[in-house]
């Protein structure tokens, strides 16, 4: 039974196959029979595929063997180019090496010249700033020689005054006698020509001596009119001159209209001690007329502005070229003082120069007054960094423009803060000129209660404006706050929550 289903599944494969690869296919007489000639027909087809597999096989070998020879030839020749080109390039690079070291060595030459250049340099340098701490040292000490012959020839004048104040007192003291025995020629003279004249207040009671002698003097010019020391009042000549020459009576009245002097008198109470009145020289107007009378160290100098008293103040003579009459200086401190004061204390001005104060605002308007001033402000914030402005143009009007400032032409690295402050009024506590002050105007809006500036911010007296950028004036505090813009504060550098360590501005006359 298997061999018969065997044979019949091997006739129907042979049928299919014969169906499959032949167009026509006879039926063969037995199963048998298809089985041989498909083992025939399969033989006979693999003998074919293995032919032509083998020429198949022969063709590829043979093209790949041409393709292997061309890629080889065209390789070697690339190899040949490739190696003259490698050769030229190597040549070129032994070329470049020895130009190169050529040229390194002459750098080491030129290098080793630029060295010997600079060490000479160097040592004329050395010697150039040798001679000029040498010259730098005898300047200083020429000029501390010079100021201790000036002090020693200033204590010889002090004492020839004193002698010649004390002989002026006594020739004044002398003069009442003089005086009289004038009086007493004038009568004697009136007597004679028959001409009486009279003597209001102005000729004797509005006269004074100098000194503390009140004894009226008519002012004929004695230094005209010798006199012989007696007098013969019966003379018809009248009183003779040295020169013997009769003086008329044209003459005496030419003598007493014309010839008229006025005799110096004490500036001050006559009970008080006469050597006190003594005449020094005079003293320097700001720091820059300090600086070129030869005194060069910061510190605490006595200036006396144009038309006021003198007054302390610090002198700043190593910043910019030195000659800075410090303005304003707030420093840290173990104890502050207060900015928050009235109108009159910013005019007369406060403080201490040697710590913190304001000049005032009188001395600002002095100094500046008709002669053109350049302003710096140096700056110092808690983290150590430094900063500055410079104005090349600064004055400060009088008090019936309530101190107008004008400052322009800003260079430096905090930023120009001073620009809303030009053009404007001064203003305190108990005189607001500010522009925040509205005073009924319409479409006038405040920022702070009451529109005033140094009220809301801490009571220092500024140029405020529309309340400026710049705070010089605040309350000392340390670093950033929160709260009210009341320290001291310069906008452009630091915003007006951050307080300064430090802020000195100061003034110096333009050259």
């Amino acid at each position: 039974m298997k061999r018969l289903i065997i044979v019949c599944q091997l006739a129907i494969l042979t049928e299919v196959i014969y169906c499959h690869h032949f167009e026509k296919f006879e039926a063969p007489a037995s199963p048998i029979e298809n089985v041989a000639q498909l083992v025939m027909s399969l033989q006979q087809e693999l003998v074919n595929v293995r032919r032509e597999l083998r020429n198949r096989m022969d063709t590829m070998k043979y093209e790949l063997t041409c393709e292997i020879r061309n890629i080889k030839d065209a390789f070697t020749k690339q190899k040949g180019e490739l190696s003259s080109k490698v050769d030229a390039l190597s040549l070129e690079l032994t070329a470049y090496r020895k130009r190169l070291k050529r040229g390194l060595k002459r750098i080491g030459m030129q290098n080793d010249e630029i060295k010997g250049e600079l060490r000479s340099q160097k040592a004329e340098i050395s010697a150039v700033k040798t001679n000029i701490y040498e010259a730098r040292g005898q300047v200083l000490e020429k000029g501390n020689m010079l100021l201790r012959k000036v002090n020693s020839t200033n204590n010889t004048l002090v004492c020839h005054l004193t002698d010649l104040r004390i002989k002026l007192f006594k020739i004044n003291n002398n003069l009442e006698f003089i005086s009289n025995e004038h009086k007493e020629l004038r009568e004697i003279i009136t007597r004679r020509y028959h001409q009486p004249k009279t003597y209001n207040s102005e000729d004797y009671g509005e006269r004074v001596l100098p000194g503390c002698t009140y004894t009226p003097l008519d002012t004929l010019d004695l230094e005209n009119l010798h006199f012989n020391g007696t007098y013969n009042a019966t003379s018809t000549r009248g009183p003779t001159s040295r020169t013997g020459i009769g003086v008329t009576e044209n003459n005496w009245d030419k003598s007493v209209t014309d010839l008229k002097r006025l005799f110096p008198t004490m500036p001050e109470d006559c009970k008080d001690d006469k050597k006190k009145y003594l005449e020094y020289a005079p003293i320097p107007r700001d720091c820059k007329h300090v600086f070129d009378l030869g005194l060069m160290a910061d510190g605490v100098y006595r200036i006396q502005p144009p038309g006021l008293s003198s007054r302390e103040v610090f002198c700043d003579h190593h910043t910019a070229g030195g000659g800075w009459t410090v303005m304003v200086a707030r420093r840290k401190m173990t104890r502050h003082i207060l900015f928050n004061r009235t109108w009159h204390d910013y005019e007369v001005g406060f403080g201490d120069p040697d710590k913190e104060y304001w000049i005032g605002l009188k001395a600002l308007h002095a100094l500046t007054d008709g002669r053109p001033h350049q302003l710096r402000a140096d700056m110092e914030d808690w983290e150590g960094n430094t900063a500055w402005a410079s104005y090349s143009f600064f004055s400060v009007a009088g008090p019936e423009d309530k101190y107008r400032v004008k400052v322009t032409g800003y260079t430096g690295t905090a930023g120009d803060s001073l620009r809303h402050s030009n053009m404007q009024m001064f203003s305190t506590l108990d005189r607001d000129n500010d522009q925040e002050n509205c005073g009924g105007k319409a479409n006038c809006t405040s920022i702070f209660p009451g529109g005033s500036c140094t009220k809301g911010r801490g009571g220092g007296g500024w140029w405020w404006g529309r309340c400026a950028c710049a705070q010089p004036t605040g309350q000392y505090r340390r670093g950033r706050y929160q709260g009210p813009e009341t320290g001291i504060t310069w906008w452009h550098w630091k915003d007006s929550n951050y307080s300064l360590k430090s802020l000195v501005i100061k003034i110096r006359p333009m050259e």
